[in-house]
């Protein structure tokens, strides 16, 4: 037998094999990326003992994502960009996780525009600093390391070629295998446990591509049609304009009831109480709990903790189950962004209801406002239309806005609604420290849990308030003596890295919902899926339209339920539509945004003016709309009405600091330092109308001004003179700058520009 004698030269020319430098940098990534993943090097290189096969797996990954360097002479470069590319994957995971318990996936890089406009509430200005320097210096030491490094020799490309087909194919071999011996899976009920079973590299790729629903391998045409038939209800076409099957329902023993119908999703709502070893000096939820005694209700089972508020809110509105799409897949990021779907606002609407979606946060976030048309919203109240917002210490809007708002659109129509509300005001990251100053409620922890003991204090004082926003819109509701069935739930567990057993054994992805009715409905005790919980509700009201809702009514105890739901899922949001004979009937909405329009019915314009000639331009009760000396000294400047962010002073919505106010000696007037008047004839413009926000800004001719909001009649814009034949329109958007809606404009006309200082001519409103 002949042996190789191992020295120093011979290791040298072994690692100086381009396949080896990549299987030995791939095996260090990986652990790298996995000790990132499991917060813990020692769990890393116990996972890589305890479970070799899928260590050698997700080193396999890697290397075939290092492999194309061998086609560059600098391919020491490329290697450096690719790890780091992985190491800055495994370290998104790490600090995401630090915040919720949902890992990184690739549908997190999709909603990077959404993740923008809330980093601080979860960075720090300094915390975003440093990323950005360390991404900066990666940058640069990559191109420096590009300029330095010595070209190697190239292998032959085909041989090359032949290496990448061959681990490509062992790749698909390995994971084909490793799923038929389950020691792999290509979906994940649990996020979080997959990343530690299956590796972060396999779980990652697999949520780039494996998206969508994968056609089930009975999914037919014949099968589609006798799951129809197993419904107890039977499609009946649907004359237009109404775009849904409805399915005719079978002789009931009660009249069907169509009383307003109002879902309200409870950001991060749960009992704190129920933390094994907690104590706290009252209850936080007195309401609920009285409700949850009183009325319906149970444990309702949703898809994520921690985060995925979106996910949980698309299984209750479709009736869809998340778990046959891909892993950590947002449909309202995929297919639903341009596919109508069957929904409970389908339903209702196809009955005459109303529909209308309210959220007191932005908007555009997860995409809503392109989506909500796609499952049958009229119209959705976002924070943009919302005046005067109270926000919580971390910035985030109070849920008792949502009283008033449900309230105006429940007035909007005189046909029965159906309205579904998202809180945001339970919402992380919450604070490592103490920012409340007199909490309302204190609370003890056990020693292992003791590093809660700020976030929950924060958490359990929000939520206690929420459950008086809960106690009000009932009171709200009773007052208006209009039958009323109010369906209330929390989304998901809040992120406080709890296990099953710090609550006593129940289930990280339960959190308790209540149907509160105004008139008898029988109370019972129920747990259900998130995918249920609207089938359920309709069913007590005996609404049996839709084909899921359907579904669930008749056949959720059906040993092929979850299977044929699967294939009906498929078969409406990516098959042939066969369950609706090949068409799908769903039609997006005209969904408008906001209840009340916008509406600019004026302009004027003020140079550097005394307070005492600005009593005379605009008339009295204009000029108790606008600030001056006095009221702003009794503002409470830790609520100002002015500013989307309580921390933030003294700015206009734009984020552009406002005027200093002068000293006295200058000048002890308002209008001194809000007025403007350079050699380039800059002025301060008030627009005068109606229905304005802090979220309304000015723009002429499609450019924005720099905009400060006054009232809900009054913005100011610094701006010049505007030309004969511009427009001038309001627009509504928040902090990422997508228009969501605008005012019809308002175009200048001579007459309306040789008015436009009211001192010569006060009524301007109007003038053509």
């Amino acid at each position: 037998m002949k042996f190789i004698k191992l020295n120093r030269q011979s290791i040298q020319l072994f690692f100086q094999k381009p396949l080896v430098q990549i299987f030995t940098i791939a095996a260090i990534l990986c652990l790298l990326v996995d000790s990132f993943s499991r917060e813990s090097f020692p769990l890393a290189v116990g996972a890589v003992f305890f479970n070799p096969l899928i260590f050698l797996y997700n080193t396999l990954i890697i290397a075939i994502t290092l492999t194309p360097a061998l086609f560059f002479a600098r391919r020491i470069c490329f290697y450096v960009i690719v790890s780091l590319l992985w190491v800055i994957i495994g370290i998104t995971d790490f600090i995401l996780l630090q915040f919720r318990t949902t890992p990184f996936t690739f549908v997190d890089v999709t909603m990077i525009q959404s993740a923008i406009g809330i980093w601080d509430h979860y960075l720090t200005v300094w915390q975003l600093i440093l990323i950005v320097l360390l991404f900066s210096a990666a940058v640069i030491g990559c191109v420096i390391l590009f300029r330095r490094t010595k070209k190697l020799e190239k292998p032959p490309a085909l041989r090359v070629v032949k290496s990448m087909i061959l681990m490509a194919a062992c790749a698909i071999v390995a994971t084909d295998l490793g799923v038929a011996l389950k020691f792999l899976s290509r979906n994940f009920g649990n996020l979080a446990d997959a990343y530690h079973s299956y590796g972060l590299p396999y779980c990652f790729v697999n949520s780039m591509f494996n998206t969508g629903i994968d056609k089930p391998k009975k999914y037919s045409e014949e099968y589609v049609q006798k799951i129809i038939a197993s419904i107890e209800h039977t499609a009946t076409p649907i004359p237009t304009p109404l775009p849904t099957p409805t399915l005719t329902p079978m002789p009931e023993k009660e009249p069907e009831r169509t009383p307003n119908i109002l879902f309200l999703q409870l950001e991060s709502f749960f009992d704190p109480t129920s933390i094994a070893g907690s104590t706290f000096t009252d209850d936080p939820l007195p309401n609920y709990r009285r409700l949850m005694e009183e009325f319906t209700s149970g444990y309702l089972y949703v898809p994520s903790v921690g985060a995925g508020t979106a996910n949980t809110e698309f299984e209750v509105i479709t009736g869809m189950n998340l778990d046959f799409f891909g892993p950590g897949e947002y449909p309202y990021k995929t297919i639903l962004l341009d596919t109508a779907c069957e929904s409970i606002g389908y339903v209702l609407k196809n009955r005459g209801y109303g529909t209308h979606a309210i959220h007191n946060n932005d908007g555009t976030f997860y995409g809503r406002h392109l989506v909500f048309p796609n499952l049958g919203f009229d119209n959705f109240i976002s924070v943009e239309y919302m005046n005067p917002i109270d926000r919580t210490p971390l910035a985030w809007a109070k849920d008792k806005i949502l009283t008033g708002e449900i309230a105006k659109a429940l007035d909007s129509t005189k046909e029965p609604d159906f309205i579904y509300t998202i809180s945001v005001q339970g919402h992380g990251s919450y604070p490592d420290k103490e920012i409340l100053t007199d909490p309302v409620i204190d609370l003890s922890l056990p020693e292992h849990l003791s590093e809660l003991y700020y976030p929950l204090l924060y958490y359990t004082n929000q939520i206690h308030e929420m459950d008086d926003f809960v106690a009000e819109l009932i009171e709200m509701l009773e007052n208006r003596e209009e039958e009323t069935v109010l369906v209330m739930y929390g989304d998901h567990l809040p992120g406080f890295k709890l296990t099953q057993e710090d609550l006593g054994g129940a289930s990280l992805f339960a959190t308790q919902y209540v149907v509160w009715s105004n008139f008898e409905l029988e109370p019972e005790h129920k747990d259900l899926e998130a995918y249920q919980l609207y089938s359920y509700v309709l069913e007590r009201l005996n609404i049996h339209d839709g084909i899921i809702n359907g579904f669930h009514q008749t056949q959720k105890t059906s040993e092929l339920y979850l299977e044929e739901l699967e294939i009906l899922e498929y078969d409406m949001l990516y098959g042939k539509q066969n369950c609706y004979n090949g068409k799908n009937p769903y039609a997006p909405t005209q969904m408008k945004m906001g209840i009340d329009p916008i509406i600019l019915t004026g302009i004027r314009a003020l140079g550097s003016v005394l307070e005492e000639e600005a009593k005379e331009i605009l008339p009295e009760e204009e000029l108790k709309l606008l600030p001056n000396k006095e009221n702003t000294e009794n503002e409470n400047p830790a609520n100002p009405t002015d500013s989307r962010d309580e921390n933030i002073q003294d700015t206009t919505l734009s984020g552009t600091p406002s005027p200093t106010p002068p000293t006295e000696k200058e000048n002890d007037s308002f209008w001194s330092f809000l007025s403007k008047k350079d050699d380039d004839q800059i002025y301060t413009v008030f627009l005068l109308g109606s229905g304005f926000t802090p979220y309304s800004y000015v723009q002429v001719n499609g450019k924005e001004q720099e905009t400060m909001f006054v009232s809900d009649t009054v913005l100011t814009a610094v701006m010049p003179l505007p030309d004969i034949g511009a427009t001038i329109t309001i627009v509504q958007h928040g902090s990422d700058e997508q228009v969501l809606s605008s005012s019809e404009p308002l175009i200048i006309t001579e007459q309306l520009l040789k008015n436009i200082f009211p001192k010569e001519n006060p009524e301007l409103e109007g003038e053509d």
